[in-house]
């Protein structure tokens, strides 16, 4: 169920289009996804680890749903995050995650970390994530030095009419 509606959302982005939209709101965007990466990792009691490495659905227990976004993606998708590693990368956890959360539900909840990302995508905007940082295209760069310190006590960003 959360597997088939993953994926049927990244392959529903329209690729044309993304990075062709600049919005202030995708910066809210972007810091909410780091806000909720946070969380995560405070309602686990988990050491965090840079946002580009944070694997949920691995850091959750799950060892055997490694993934390709190849098996899942079509050709459009696939052709575009060619060029961009660190898209694939939120990608395959985020499949791997809705696989995860397939068979246990309690989990579901972690699946929004990685939504605010999709929807700038979704919007037509785009992102680059770094080891060292989370730059929204044109629109705000977001230094990753200390960055759970930052969000993990920060209030919700505004996203619903985003």
């Amino acid at each position: 169920m959360y597997l088939d509606k993953a994926v049927s959302r990244i392959n529903g982005i329209k690729w044309e289009e993304v990075g062709t939209i600049v919005s202030n709101g995708d910066a809210d965007l972007g810091c909410e996804f780091l806000r909720r990466l946070a969380l995560f990792y405070k309602n686990e009691c988990l050491r965090p680890q840079p946002p580009m490495f944070s694997n949920i659905a691995k850091l959750l227990g799950d060892i055997d749903n490694e993934l390709l976004i190849s098996m899942y993606c079509n050709p459009k998708v696939l052709e575009f995050v060619g060029n961009y590693q660190y898209l694939s990368k939120i990608f395959e956890f985020y499949i791997q995650l809705s696989i995860y959360v397939d068979n246990k539900p309690q989990y579901t909840e972690y699946l929004n970390v990685y939504e605010p990302l999709i929807r700038i995508l979704e919007r037509g905007g785009f992102f680059v994530l770094r080891p060292q940082e989370l730059e929204i295209q044109n629109v705000k760069y977001i230094p990753l030095n200390g960055w759970y310190d930052r969000f993990v006590s920060a209030e919700p960003y505004n996203i619903s009419e985003l």
